[in-house]
C-alpha cells in the first residue's frame, strides 16, 4: 500500500484537547476543501521524514510508515494533512500499535466508515467564513461525518471550530446544536491573530448545552512544527 505523505515529525499536539501530548505526526499530501486560513502543503513530491533525516520520493511504503509507527516512544499516531480522509485505505492497512488520532475536516462520511477503529477524532465544523464552495451539502456531509464517527466509549471525538474575528453566531450555534450528541465538547479555535471578543461570546451561548473551550494553536505559539 502506498500514500502521498508531505512529511513525517514527532511533536506535541498543538491543538485540541490532547494539547501537549507527544505524537508521530503523519502528514498526508492532498484536500478536498481550500480554507483560506490554511497553511499546510496540498501536494509534494517528496516526502521529509525529520525523524530519520531521510527525504523520500512520493507515494511512501505503508512499510516505511509502520516502521516510524512502531519505533516512536510517542503517546499517539496523528494522522493529519491536508486531509486524511482522502487516504483512509492507506490509514486503515496500518498496524495500530498504540493510539490513532485523526485529524479530519469531515466532509467525507464514505470515507469516514473505514476508519472508525482510531481511537481518538479531532473534527473540523467549517463555517461558512472559511469561503468554501457549496457550503449547504459540505455541511450536511459533516454532520454524516461526525454521526459516523462520533463520541463513544471507545472512541474519543471532539468537534473543532476555526473562527475569525467576524462570523455568523447564529448559523455556528445553530450548526453545533446539529452534532452535540456526537461530541465530547467543542474546542473554539481563534484564527491566528484573530480578536476574541466574539469568540467569549459565542462560547457562553454554546456552554448551554455542550462543554466548549477555547483553546488557540499552541505549536504556533511555542514557535514549534
Amino acid at each position: 500500500m502506498m500514500g502521498r505523505i508531505s512529511e513525517i515529525f514527532e511533536s506535541i499536539q498543538g491543538e485540541g484537547i490532547l494539547v501537549g501530548v507527544r505524537q508521530l505526526f503523519i502528514r498526508f499530501c492532498g484536500c478536498n476543501l481550500n480554507c483560506y486560513y490554511c497553511d499546510t502543503v496540498k501536494e509534494s513530491e517528496f516526502c521529509i521524514d525529520h525523524v530519520s533525516g531521510k527525504t523520500l520520493k512520493n507515494p511512501v511504503s505503508s512499510e516505511y510508515v509502520q516502521n516510524r509507527i512502531d519505533s516512536a516512544k510517542v503517546h499517539s499516531v496523528s494522522f493529519t494533512g491536508g486531509e486524511p480522509l482522502l487516504q483512509a485505505e492507506f490509514i486503515r492497512f496500518l498496524n495500530k500499535n498504540k493510539p490513532f488520532y485523526l485529524e479530519s475536516n469531515m466532509t467525507l462520511p464514505d470515507k469516514a466508515k473505514k476508519l472508525r477503529f482510531v481511537d481518538f477524532v479531532a473534527g473540523d465544523l467549517k463555517i461558512r467564513e472559511a469561503g468554501l464552495s457549496d457550503y449547504e451539502t459540505l455541511l450536511e456531509n459533516t454532520f454524516k461525518s461526525f454521526k459516523i464517527l462520533r463520541n463513544t466509549r471507545m472512541r474519543k471525538t471532539f468537534c473543532k471550530i476555526v473562527l475569525p474575528s467576524e462570523f455568523k453566531e447564529e448559523e455556528v450555534l445553530n450548526s453545533s446544536y446539529r452534532i452535540k450528541d456526537y461530541v465530547e465538547c467543542f474546542v473554539l479555535q481563534p484564527v491566528f491573530g484573530s480578536k476574541l471578543e466574539n469568540i467569549f461570546k459565542l462560547q457562553k451561548k454554546m456552554n448551554e448545552f455542550a462543554d466548549t473551550r477555547i483553546i488557540p494553536q499552541v505549536h504556533k505559539l511555542l514557535g514549534v512544527r
